[in-house]
């Protein structure tokens, strides 16, 4: 059964790129490109693992993860942080705030799919 993976990033292009990667290894996508987006669309679809960018408009990734963790009945699935920012500090503080890993960009494109696999369920729970 196909994961559901909601994509959080207000970068056009990155969203477009995660999305198709997603998208061909027979996974859904959904996708929200702000913060504010991304927290509602996780509460209401309940997708299997969320992949979110720490930089956007509305919400930053660190508001996302505190407001998701902080909801009642929130699954807590993986969030994966995303970002620009690579050094082992910002890393370190994505982990800090609740995030399962922390992926640099530019992500590659070989590995990505790989990478965010390893946090799904072995049997995917969110409902189409």
């Amino acid at each position: 059964m196909p994961a559901r993976i909601l994509i959080i990033d207000d970068d056009p292009s990155s969203l477009a790129l995660m999305t198709y990667l997603v998208e061909a290894a027979g996974h859904a996508a959904l996708e929200a490109a702000d913060g504010g987006a991304g927290v509602r669309m996780a509460l209401e679809a309940r997708p299997d693992l969320v992949i979110c960018d720490l930089q956007m408009p509305v919400a930053s990734g660190f508001e996302v993860v505190r407001i998701l963790h902080q909801s009642p009945g929130w699954p807590r699935v993986p969030l994966i942080a995303v970002s620009a920012f690579s050094m082992s500090s910002d890393s370190a503080a994505a982990l800090a705030a609740g995030f399962a890993a922390h992926i640099s960009k530019p992500i590659d494109p070989e590995t990505f799919v790989a990478r965010i696999e390893t946090f799904l369920p072995p049997e995917p729970t969110a409902s189409p």
